[in-house]
């Protein structure tokens, strides 16, 4: 059960904390579902073909922060649309892997190889899962500890005033695109790990759920931690009860979207009434 749970609430909080990075420098990343897309197809690939799985995660983190970089100078250097842009490449990247994989593959459906490059372990954990949860922590203390996490939240707060004092709001808010590019690309990459192959949309929609979280978590580090783990609950309960309730599996599987949706409005209620009082 707890390694179940591990599994799907890791990636969510890998995105999610990816995607806090770009909000607090008040850029929020819209495109984090492709960047878990590009991670996840950019891991399987050079994972199978080099037989290195720790190859495979570097190339991932590296490819959604490529991904991530080109989302940053479309939206905010090319002043497009930063929600318009990253709705773009969320339909975009999924179409541009699918092209990709039939070329290289000749499929566009899932890739599943004869043998996957096994890893490394400490009991049932991989070591690569737990690379990821001291990214997690290293994400953790740099956005709160290091002078670079200060800058990058006083970017989000006075972007006016920290430019007065030296600081460059582009290179920080390019920073922190690329770790949420990074971190998204990590994410993407133990999805695969665990399946170890790749299923065309294997995010399933965790972009979106750290998105949730990032609000539900009120925008602060340990709430997001939690509702990361709420929605982690939640998905592993949906799957969990898919062998056992007698509902449709597309019902089952709509239930963790249908969870944030329905805590986001209880915190507006909740929110809108304290502000009513005061």
């Amino acid at each position: 059960m707890i390694q179940a749970l591990y599994f799907y609430t890791l990636p969510i909080l890998l995105a999610a904390i990816g995607g806090l990075f770009s909000d607090v420098v008040g850029k929020l990343n819209i495109a984090l579902e492709s960047l878990i897309l590009t991670g996840a197809f950019t891991a399987y690939v050079v994972t199978v073909e080099t037989g290195s799985p720790l190859l495979g995660l570097v190339s991932a983190g590296a490819a959604a922060a490529l991904v991530a970089c080109i989302f940053f100078a479309l939206s905010l250097k090319g002043n497009a649309n930063i929600f318009v842009t990253g709705l773009g490449l969320n339909l975009l990247i999924p179409g541009t892997i699918a092209t990709i994989s039939s070329v290289i593959y000749g499929t566009r459906g899932v890739l599943r190889p004869d043998s996957f490059p096994p890893l490394a372990r400490i009991g049932q954990i991989p070591l690569l899962s737990l690379a990821a949860v001291l990214l997690v922590f290293i994400m953790w203390y740099l956005l709160t500890w290091t002078p670079l996490g200060l800058r990058i939240r006083a970017i989000g707060l006075q972007p006016h005033v920290s430019q007065i004092r030296g600081l460059s709001p582009f290179k920080l808010r390019l920073t922190a695109l690329t770790i949420s590019g990074l971190a998204c690309g990590v994410a993407g990459a133990l999805l695969v790990f665990s399946l170890r192959s790749y299923v065309p949309n294997i995010s399933a929609g965790k972009g979106w759920i750290a998105l949730a979280a990032i609000y539900v978590g009120r925008r602060r580090l340990w709430g997001v931690l939690w509702a990361t783990l709420l929605f982690g609950i939640t998905e592993l309960a949906a799957n969990s009860a898919q062998g056992i309730l007698e509902l449709p599996s597309s019902l089952l599987m709509a239930f963790p979207y249908a969870a944030a949706t329905l805590v986001l409005i209880i915190q507006g209620v909740i929110i809108r009434r304290r502000e009513g009082k005061t």
